[in-house]
């Protein structure tokens, strides 16, 4: 992972939201609170342009100035989350649209870049800002949009990205892919229930899972998509200057959700200089806001590490809500101890600079009321009183983790994809979590792999890589995992490795081609017992096996552990091991007592 530099601390600050007279009299206090980064901008595009053509950056340039004269620096969004309401007047077909046929009106991640007019519009302003402050002394970096994603795709029965353009740009990828349109019929099969296609433009992008070989490629074009959006902004800037700092800030939206969004990590970093977590991770359970945090950022920082970029928080909750009700997003009271404790976190975790979020809370809009760093009025309270000491006593925690034995796991972004679109049960989200939070708990560092940089590292004969979610595998993918089993290099499995290819389909066997023989197992099929006919681990009454399990044929090897009716659910193959059953979930969903016993389970058998 990137190495950790150090820590600077900043926040969000929108000069658009209050009167210019207290301009001042705000960044003062936030310089003697001990910030010294001040980010803003990525929702005002209407600031600027308030009529299409007409640009006014006096604001901009009064409080650029203002940073300069107090020795703050600044990180500069474009404004491209939100556009103004004019833009939408005057090209309505902009609007994302999702499989129905609808518009989102959330008021930001509401425009189809895919759009040439609007994607023009969209250049000139980003041109013009970054020329207008490419040497200003303030300017510290920048940051493209702001949480890029495919609209906000909360579910797979509202996706966005649908717009003609998009659905054009799909067709011209599959084109690019496949080269010929009967490969494509072949790979999908879709020869069942006659859905073979005679011409490109009959392809339609799946409106719910139905094909499993339109719905990998479908959600794989809309990653692309957003990696081809924060691409086309990046050009732009190096374009003006290329020695600008140039990151975006991404929401760890969970496994499953991640692909509904349209978000491949790895991807999204690629040419980045700085990669920026945005996290919100208040409860009242100390344990998982912990573990929330910790893999959050383990996650997006090994994303970063693999471009080789700087991992930041980007955002992250400057203080608690004030509503006059409960707020189901990060609520409750909370004060400078929590703040303490996630700082204390982040840079455990690598990060180099905190962003809070934000400095005042807005009075209105859709945020009202949420996260100020200081009181409505713009007076401090507790928190802003004890930021400097949060950050001081962080600095203490920077490379923490460096002496601990790092373990490999595999995020299969393909595997999600699938998962998102079939699987009842979001496993992907619980199997994930809950073998991030085993690993942890037993005093391992984890650092996570996609199949690139799984394909493209030379494995170590003591090294650890984990699978606990690998449905999916290309050949390539099959073999090299086979080779690093035959290499020595310790392997566990979760319960379905390769079940499916690259194009969707049920491999022949599962485990996928070419590693039956060496993980031992012949897997015959899935199933969750619940109610009174539960088994449980044997000889662990306390401890129901209500998850996802396989019943299997043992080709070969160890069995390490059964369940209560003596079927095998560990299998072990000298450096190799099976779990025939979720683990990950089974630790996700059970207390730290029995988290204890699970834990002792992988020392003793899988001995980690």
């Amino acid at each position: 992972m990137t190495e950790n530099k150090g820590i600077t601390a900043g926040v969000s600050y929108y000069p658009d939201h209050w009167p210019r007279e207290e301009w001042e009299r705000d960044m003062k206090l936030i310089k003697e609170s001990g910030l010294d980064i001040v980010r803003f901008g990525e929702f005002s595009w209407y600031w600027i342009e308030p009529e299409e053509g007409k640009f006014d950056f006096s604001g901009y340039d009064r409080f650029m100035n203002i940073a300069d004269k107090l020795d703050l620096k600044t990180v500069l969004c474009t404004p491209t989350a939100a556009v103004p309401t004019w833009v939408h007047k005057k090209y309505p077909e902009s609007k994302l649209k999702n499989q129905h046929g609808e518009t989102t009106d959330r008021g930001r991640h509401m425009t189809c870049y895919d759009h040439p007019e609007v994607k023009k519009l969209a250049q000139r302003m980003i041109v013009k800002l970054a020329e207008r402050y490419r040497d200003h002394p303030a300017l510290m970096a920048w940051q493209i949009g702001n949480e890029p994603t495919l609209g906000e795709s909360c579910n797979k029965d509202n996706l966005f990205g649908y717009n003609p353009e998009t659905v054009n740009k799909f067709r011209d990828y599959l084109k690019d892919k496949y080269q010929i349109l009967d490969k494509l019929n072949e790979k999908w099969i879709h020869n069942f229930w006659s859905r073979s296609y005679s011409s490109w433009d009959e392809i339609e992008p799946p409106k719910k899972p139905n094909n499993p070989g339109l719905w990998l490629e479908w959600l794989r074009f809309r990653c692309k998509n957003v990696v081809d959006y924060i691409k086309w902004q990046l050009k732009l800037l190096r374009a003006v200057n290329e020695n600008f700092i140039i990151g975006t800030n991404i929401p760890e939206t969970g496994p499953l959700n991640s692909s509904l969004y349209g978000q491949n990590y790895w991807d999204q970093c690629k040419g980045l200089d700085y990669v920026g977590l945005d996290i919100y991770a208040y409860r009242d359970d100390e344990y998982l806001v912990r573990k929330k945090i910790g893999y959050s950022c383990d996650l997006l920082n090994s994303a970063a590490d693999s471009a080789g970029a700087d991992f930041w928080i980007s955002e992250t909750q400057a203080g608690p809500h004030r509503r006059p009700w409960r707020m189901s997003f990060v609520g409750g009271l909370w004060g400078p101890e929590f703040l303490k404790r996630c700082t204390e976190e982040f840079v455990t975790h690598g990060a180099d600079k905190v962003l809070y979020f934000l400095w005042r809370p807005v009075r209105s809009g859709a945020e009202f009321g949420m996260n100020g760093m200081v009181n409505f009025d713009g007076t401090p309270h507790e928190i802003t009183r004890s930021v400097e000491q949060t950050i001081k006593e962080a600095k203490g925690k920077v490379g923490s983790q460096n002496n601990k034995q790092t373990i490999y796991l595999h995020y299969s972004r393909d595997s999600l994809h699938m998962g998102a679109g079939y699987d009842p049960d979001d496993t992907g989200n619980s199997t994930l979590k809950g073998w991030y939070n085993l690993i942890t708990d037993l005093g391992y560092r984890v650092k996570f792999i996609n199949d690139d940089d799984l394909l493209a590292r030379q494995w170590e004969i003591d090294e650890i890589l984990l699978l606990p979610y690998t449905l999916v595998m290309s050949d390539q993918l099959s073999k090299k995992i086979g080779n690093i089993m035959e290499k020595g290099t310790k392997v566990i499995s979760g319960f379905a490795p390769g079940f499916f290819d690259e194009y969707g389909r049920c491999n022949l066997t599962c485990p996928g081609e070419e590693l039956e023989d060496k993980i031992g197992v012949r897997i015959k099929g899935y199933d969750i017992k619940e109610g009174s006919g539960t088994p449980f681990l044997k000889d662990r009454d306390t401890i129901k096996l209500d998850v996802l399990y396989s019943e299997i044929d043992v080709i070969r090897g160890e069995v390490l552990l059964s369940d209560s009716t003596d079927k095998p659910l560990i299998v072990g193959n000298e450096n190799v091991f099976y779990f025939a059953f979720d683990m990950g979930t089974l630790y996700n969903n059970n207390g730290d007592k029995k988290g204890e016993l699970l834990r002792d389970i992988i020392k003793r058998t899988v001995n980690i």
